[in-house]
């Protein structure tokens, strides 16, 4: 990836495992890539250095490419739609929850950026 991929957004919410983001094959959008779409928090200040550390990323999933078209990109969340009754009986079930609720939240006009290649 040459140039740096900015100002990626949701464009639309399918379902709650499901997007699509403003950037595509024009924008060197590659089926290799990870997302991860977030919420921009509140600016975080180091109590030892009182400078800013930048603003808070609250995450609310981790996505992969779907499909490519040349100006979207339909994302498909990394969390699985459906879950076994074996993770009812571990802590799996509870962090899949968690993860769930995060994804529930996730609106039109969220932030999103690239965080690796797969």
């Amino acid at each position: 990836m040459g140039k740096e991929i900015t100002n990626i957004v949701v464009a639309s919410k399918i379902d709650d495992y499901t997007i699509v983001i403003n950037k595509g094959l024009k924008d060197f959008i590659d089926t290799n890539m990870r997302f991860l779409v977030y919420q921009e928090g509140n600016e975080i200040i180091d109590p030892s250095t009182n400078r800013s550390l930048g603003n808070l990323e609250i995450p609310k999933g981790f996505f992969k490419v779907l499909h490519i078209q040349d100006s979207m990109t339909t994302l498909v969340s990394e969390l699985k739609k459906e879950k076994s009754m074996f993770q009812v009986w571990n802590n799996v079930y509870k962090e899949t929850d968690v993860e769930q609720d995060l994804l529930s939240k996730i609106k039109v006009g969220d932030n999103v950026k690239i965080v690796n290649k797969l």
